[in-house]
């Protein structure tokens, strides 16, 4: 009896289950037409033509070059000093002010040199007033001429003496050794200075240079005479161009690089020393180039294809690629002047789905 009792509690546990399985299944209610699988509702039959960007297949002009990185250096620079001990007795220039070759800066106190020099010019005078007298002595034989030479060596080491004089007094005028602008003055009228006494800096940045460096793969490319194209921080937007005129004869085995400096006329003093600047070399030109943006290229295995628009509908075409630049690619094979290749959504895009132009870059 309690055997029967406990197959039959099993049969209706097993039956409450089947019925909860059928409920959610939605068998209670459902048709065979409703059970049977139908296609997506919301698949439409038609799709509607997908909106694109494109670009136009056109002739262009490609430069094939390289970039680099710089800095701008001054023509000439020098940190100005004296060349002997002094006080500062006055001082001709401006800071900021522009100076010529040879303009007389600064002067120091050259009192007991003047005395110096003015004795010793009356003691040549004084000598040469005895040689004349002794030279119509020795021609009557009233001299001997151990005595004579003995008087001429002496006037001869007056007038040296004379003229270190001078030259100890040029020393204390400071004169501008090129044409250039005086920087900011570190010293004033009064000062004691020495020649460890830095004056003020005098630059010509009448032209400016350009230091930078390249692969070595190049070294045989980049010449003396070679032109370059640069923008400095600051003004991005205006480009200006210089000339290589020195290239270092070996290349630095930590880097695998080759340094390299330019030239550029600065007369406008546009182009600060210091300054950050971004170089390129145009290495090979090209008048009439097929170019399409480097986001329309597709990479697959072993080539490269594009969308193309024909009809309405997208088309895939394998091309050949050439020299690529920073934003675009040189199309050697594979496309023809005014195709119209697709820009956007490529990922999204299968060949023969339906596209709509909605943009030409």
């Amino acid at each position: 009896m309690k055997k029967n009792i406990r197959v039959l509690s099993i049969i209706i546990i097993a039956l409450v289950l089947l019925s909860i399985f059928a409920y959610q299944a939605g068998w209670f209610g459902a048709t065979e037409s409703e059970i049977t699988l139908q296609p997506a509702s919301n698949a439409p039959k038609n799709a509607p033509p997908q909106p694109i960007k494109a670009y136009i297949v056109k002739e262009e002009v490609l430069e094939d070059k390289i970039t680099a990185v710089g800095s701008v250096a001054s023509n000439e620079e020098v940190s100005l000093a004296c060349e002997t001990s002094g006080k500062i007795t006055k001082i001709f220039f401006e800071e900021g002010s522009t100076v010529t070759k040879g303009q007389l800066l600064l002067t120091l106190n050259d009192a007991e040199l003047q005395a110096q020099l003015k004795r010793g010019i009356i003691q040549k005078e004084f000598l040469e007033k005895r040689k004349a007298r002794n030279e119509k002595l020795r021609e009557r034989d009233g001299i001997s001429e151990e005595e004579f030479e003995l008087l001429n060596a002496e006037l001869n080491r007056q007038i040296a003496e004379n003229e270190a004089i001078k030259s100890r007094i040029e020393q204390t005028k400071l004169v501008a050794p090129f044409s250039g602008r005086i920087g900011l003055r570190y010293v004033s009228e009064g000062s004691y200075i020495n020649p460890n006494t830095k004056v003020a800096d005098l630059i010509d940045i009448s032209t400016v240079k350009l230091n930078f460096a390249v692969p070595e793969k190049y070294m045989g490319t980049i010449k003396k005479g070679t032109k370059v194209k640069f923008t400095v921080a600051g003004n991005e937007k205006k480009e200006y161009e210089g000339t290589v005129y020195a290239i270092e004869p070996k290349i630095d085995a930590s880097t695998r690089t080759i340094q390299v400096r330019a030239i550029s006329n600065n007369r406008d003093s546009e182009i600060y020393p210091g300054a950050f600047a971004n170089i390129s070399i145009v290495l090979n030109k090209i008048e009439k180039a097929h170019l399409i943006p480097t986001a329309a290229l597709i990479p697959e295995m072993n080539q490269m294809k594009v969308f193309v628009v024909r009809g309405g509908k997208a088309e895939s075409v394998n091309v050949i690629t050439g020299t690529r630049t920073e934003n675009k690619i040189q199309i050697l094979d594979g496309l023809a002047l005014g195709d119209t290749v697709i820009t956007s959504g490529i990922l999204q895009i299968r060949a023969g789905s339906g596209v709509k132009v909605a943009e030409i870059e």
